[in-house]
């Protein structure tokens, strides 16, 4: 019998692996492993779009609304925690 929490968990890794396909390709010189290049069907990279210095897609100050909401629940746990007694490590 398999347990529930490793169906739930691998149904998570089919469905995060599902377009994780490709070529990598390394050289290996004295010992060392070099990348010399990736290729995927599904690849997110694109060249044109690929500087955050040029273009339109990217608005640096986007980031510092991320940086807020990634933060945010971090914040309400110290305060919980503070409520609480505990102490903040």
């Amino acid at each position: 019998m398999v347990h529930p929490l490793r169906e739930a968990v691998q149904a998570f890794i089919e469905s995060t692996q599902r377009y994780v396909t490709g070529e990598v390709k390394f050289k290996l010189y004295k010992g060392n492993i070099i990348k010399a290049g990736t290729t995927s069907p599904y690849t997110l990279y694109n060249e044109s779009i690929a500087s955050f210095t040029t273009g339109d897609l990217y608005d640096h100050h986007d980031a510092e609304g991320f940086i807020n909401l990634f933060g945010l629940s971090c914040k309400v746990r110290a305060m919980k925690m503070q409520e609480n007694g505990e102490k903040l490590i």
